[in-house]
């Protein structure tokens, strides 16, 4: 027996006496649309129990027996007629609650005498619940009303209301609805996301009008109500201009990561650090090459911890000395030690250069070098890895790094134009310079089997990246994945790309001790790939004089 059938208890239901699976606990799936059709209780005036009855006073059991045996009762109705013994059998399957509310259609029945076909088709049709139609809402936007108030909408009376109790949607709205509905199967979106992206602009539109642009505080407001999808919706208004930037977000995300960094610190404190991102941002009182903002982050990441330290004693980098710094360096391992030292050097410096401080505490600090070799992973690990990744872009994420040695950023980025698959060679950008993969026969089979995976599932996605999802692929804006997506295909095998990356390389080194080999097959230069012929043949000593 299927699991989904399993699961409900069986019984018999109390509405409609049959026996079978209680899906809803209290009565079966049909009785349960019954239920929610007609929600008031009154004595059946066929039977006289007291239950769900329909618009004319009829119990869903008591409805099939007099479409079935007696279509006169609807005409002349006889109260106090008991129902009849063949309910109360196991085994026997009502219709569905929609089957019995719409018109019966019998061909076989013959009318009773007295009563015309053309009466009896018309009757039933007084069963039929017609909703009423809905006005259009009365705040839809005007293009040429002003903004009073900055205030944000919200959504909540929505959470208890139906969809059917929406406002009607203008010719304009309903037209922007079917579009993104063709643009979602046009696109492969599955039923489920073109289901919640459709309802959420019809929420918006049925509100708010297609007239005027919607801002988007209150596109984002809408994520409190389940099944909703704010990206998709936002992407697709944002493509035809129908939304208002919010200012309470600006910048990208990782931007957004660094102010909410700085507002976590102290008040005196985080007005110097925000000085320092202006400073190593190119806009301080000297020109500098702008550093980039995955970097500054990566810098508050290791100097916040401390920052926030230091803000429990003083009000100002002002007061940080060089035991301080000494002392923070003291109280972390060597590896967080060696991460912290570059970034209060580049905090201190900054702000020195701005006249904010008068010296700076990490001049003449330095630390031990660390001497990391690379070591190489267990047999059993490795065996299978890439027949255990699964989906085809995870294959092919795994290959390029555990075969080809590709850095986890670099695989992110390649590009699909960068792919000659008949000369089997990928080109890899560097900053450098060019690198040229030539691919093998696996990784070319792989190559081919997720080229076509992609362009079944996303043929009209204009994403330039080769490792594509279903987030980025239908992002109108093109991103890469991001480098939470490769350590998670990693993750789940147990292993760390950058581990992996250098397993290979490694394994590389012990069958020749050449670093010019090591340079030219993975696109490494002198001082890594001196490193890992060290590591791989620590017998022989450094190969170069010091």
């Amino acid at each position: 027996m299927p699991e989904d059938k399993r699961r409900w208890p069986v019984g018999q239901c109390p509405l409609c006496l049959g026996w079978g699976q209680m899906r809803q606990y209290t009565c079966c799936a049909a009785c349960s649309k019954w239920r929610r059709a007609f929600p008031g209780q009154a004595a059946c005036q066929h039977c006289s129990r007291v239950s769900h009855v329909s618009l004319d006073g009829l119990c869903r059991p008591c409805l099939l027996i007099v479409r079935s045996e007696d279509p006169g009762w609807i005409l002349h109705p006889k109260p106090g007629r008991p129902l009849q013994l063949a309910f109360l059998l196991p085994g026997v399957r009502l219709p569905r609650a929609s089957s019995l509310v719409l018109p019966a259609n019998r061909k076989d029945k013959q009318a009773p005498a007295g009563i015309g076909t053309a009466r009896l088709a018309i009757e039933p049709r007084r069963l039929r619940r017609t909703p009423p139609a809905q006005a259009a809402s009365p705040h839809l936007v005007d293009p040429a009303q002003g903004i009073l108030f900055n205030a944000r909408r919200d959504w909540s009376f929505l959470n208890a209301g139906e969809l059917d109790q929406l406002p009607a949607l203008t010719p304009e709205a309903s037209a922007l609805v079917h579009e993104l509905g063709r643009q979602a199967r046009a696109a492969g979106w599955t039923s489920a996301s073109r289901n919640n992206a459709t309802k959420t602009l019809r929420i918006l539109l049925a509100w708010l009008g297609a007239d005027a642009p919607v801002p988007e505080a209150d596109i984002r407001a809408l994520h409190a109500r389940p099944s909703t999808t704010i990206r998709r919706v936002l992407a697709f208004l944002r493509d035809r201009g129908m939304v208002i930037p919010d200012p309470a977000r600006p910048g990208t995300a990782v931007e957004r990561t660094i102010n909410h960094h700085i507002d976590a610190l102290p008040g005196g404190i985080a007005d110097e650090v925000r000085q320092w991102v202006k400073v190593v941002r190119g806009q301080g009182r000297r020109a500098h090459r702008e550093l980039p903002f995955s970097s500054v982050r990566s810098y508050l990441n290791c100097f916040c911890p401390v920052l926030a330290e230091w803000g429990q004693r003083v009000t100002s980098l002002r007061e940080i000395t060089r035991d301080d710094v000494q002392e923070a360096l003291g109280h972390r391992p060597g590896v967080t030690a060696h991460n912290l030292l570059p970034a209060l050097r580049s905090l201190f410096r900054a702000l020195k250069q701005e006249r904010v401080i008068f010296r700076d505490p990490t001049s003449g600090i330095t630390l031990p070098s660390m001497r990391r070799l690379p070591a190489p992973i267990p047999t059993d690990l490795l065996r299978g890895l890439i027949d255990r990744a699964g989906i085809p872009v995870a294959k092919v994420a795994v290959a390029l790094i555990a075969i080809h040695g590709l850095g986890k950023k670099e695989t992110t980025l390649l590009l699909l134009e960068n792919l000659h698959l008949p000369r089997g060679q990928l080109a890899v950008r560097r900053p450098t310079g060019t690198h040229t993969v030539y691919l093998d026969e696996l990784t070319r089979t792989l190559m081919t089997g997720w080229l076509r995976e992609r362009r079944l599932r996303w043929p009209l996605t204009a994403n330039p990246y080769l490792l594509v999802n279903r987030q980025t692929a239908e992002d109108t804006a093109g991103p890469p994945v991001s480098l939470t997506a490769i350590d998670t295909i990693f993750s789940g095998l147990g292993l760390a790309p950058s581990k992996v990356r250098q397993d290979r390389i490694l394994d590389e080194a012990r069958h020749t001790a050449d670093p010019v080999h090591l340079m030219r097959v993975f696109g490494l230069s002198a001082h890594p790939a001196m490193k890992y012929v060290q590591a791989a043949h620590p017998d022989r000593g450094p190969a170069m004089p010091r």
